[in-house]
């Protein structure tokens, strides 16, 4: 199916970066308007009057009242990518992915999971062309379901970054990590229900309260009584 929408993209952070690399690398037409652009003369309304389709890459608390100043821009779909913001006012369209600073391949963006609203429009018609796999999903569950998302991958990021800057205290190498940090990955990828090793599943009190100790005064000994207490309490 080809895509002959030219679409408009507010922001200038990473995910409207992603967007643009994407849609353009696609040879799709696409408009990109921000304030931190100099030179800027042109109002939004007016510099996207041709954009068939907009994206409000731009954070969360700022959508809503962002199309309110600006109600002109709701003569063609609004679109927003916010996981958790049920808005009136734009097509709630989540992509199930983290956007660092480094540009992904097109077939890597193609694989992005769409999470969509249930009442949303036909993804099709906002995205004709697009592989990427949809899902529908109800409102209501869209903050549980992004707190998840943040637990998986922000907090993972957390204590991926803490286990390496921790070996830096040690005087090891941080790549050290690496083959331990794929192999979790890897395997709770292949079996989601895997049983949890270490400490917490051999129930070694004494290796618990040593680790307590060494945390006594490092602000991650509440994650760690957090995930002792989670294990200790589902099984």
């Amino acid at each position: 199916m080809t895509n002959e929408l030219q679409y408009g993209v507010i922001g200038n952070g990473r995910l409207a970066t992603h967007l643009l690399h994407w849609f353009r690398g696609k040879g799709l037409r696409v408009l990109n308007w921000s304030r931190a652009v100099e030179g800027r003369s042109a109002s939004v309304e007016a510099y996207l009057a041709t954009a068939d389709v907009i994206l409000l890459a731009i954070s969360d608390d700022a959508i809503d009242d962002f199309v309110v100043m600006h109600p002109d821009l709701r003569a063609v779909p609004l679109v927003h990518c916010s996981g958790a913001l049920v808005s009136e006012y734009a097509e709630g369209v989540h992509l199930l992915q983290t956007f660092g600073d480094v540009l992904m391949t097109s077939a890597d963006y193609d694989r992005i999971p769409f999470i969509v609203e249930t009442d949303a429009a036909a993804i099709l018609e906002l995205f004709p062309g697009f592989p990427n796999p949809v899902a529908r999903i109800r409102k209501s569950d869209k903050p549980y379901y992004h707190a998840l998302c943040v637990l998986a991958c922000s907090g993972t990021q957390m204590l991926w970054q803490k286990i390496q800057s921790g070996f830096e205290s040690c005087g090891l190498d941080p790549k050290l990590a690496e083959p331990l940090l794929r192999q979790s990955a890897e395997a709770v990828l292949l079996d989601p229900g895997l049983t949890i090793t270490g400490p917490f599943s051999r129930r070694d009190s004494e290796t618990i309260k040593t680790h307590l100790s060494a945390l006594e005064h490092d602000p991650y000994l509440s994650v760690y009584q957090a995930f002792e207490a989670l294990h200790r309490t589902s099984n």
